[in-house]
């Protein structure tokens, strides 16, 4: 009788500690859980693509204020940034979007194309955004305008209609021509000197 006596202690100690070390290792795997979904701030392609504009949040007929939505490619690489004041989805394939900018990237995630319009509907299956109204695309080397514009926001690719006005900033980045080397006078190159006999 006296050995059950002692064995009862050491059983409520081991259920004790026991019930503690599932409680400690639980908790230890959900922090390990959250600091690694936190870790990984950049998301997979396939998670990208649930981000980007074929799952656009919104149901049919209801309207969003202050939207920022992201655009990927099918390899997940950021191609552009939409940011409207207001988001209206018309049918399963369309979304209606006013005072959108639109900022987009090139192949090295650099911004490229700065692009602002006051009214634009964007096909969700063709990802080509038409805009009726005045838009306006600018560069560090230039400035375009148009009264509407039809743009393919993958290939970054499209066409301005109706008064179209284009203010150039810098011609050698445009041309592809070299910027001449600062102190170099225009009378050393081939070009400029006189034939003399």
């Amino acid at each position: 009788m006296l050995r059950l006596r002692s064995v009862r202690p050491i059983s409520r100690a081991a259920r004790f500690s026991f019930l503690v070390f599932c409680t400690g290792a639980l908790c230890l795997s959900a922090a390990a859980k959250t600091k690694k979904h936190s870790a990984s701030a950049t998301p997979t392609p396939e998670e990208k693509e649930d981000l980007g504009l074929k799952n656009i949040p919104l149901t049919v007929g209801h309207e969003a204020k202050g939207l920022t939505l992201p655009n990927y490619d099918d390899q997940g690489h950021l191609l552009g940034r939409f940011q409207a004041a207001t988001a209206n989805r018309i049918d399963d394939g369309h979304v209606e979007f006013t005072n959108l900018r639109m900022q987009t990237y090139n192949a090295q995630q650099q911004p490229d194309f700065n692009i602002t319009m006051a009214q634009a509907v964007l096909n969700l299956d063709t990802r080509v955004l038409e805009s009726p109204t005045r838009t306006k695309i600018k560069r560090a080397d230039f400035e375009l305008a148009g009264d509407t514009m039809h743009f393919n926001t993958t290939t970054h690719q499209g066409t301005l209609k109706g008064h179209v006005h284009m203010t150039v900033f810098d011609r050698s980045a445009i041309a592809g021509s070299p910027k001449p080397k600062p102190g170099a006078s225009p009378s050393t190159s081939p070009a400029a000197t006189p034939n003399q006999p």
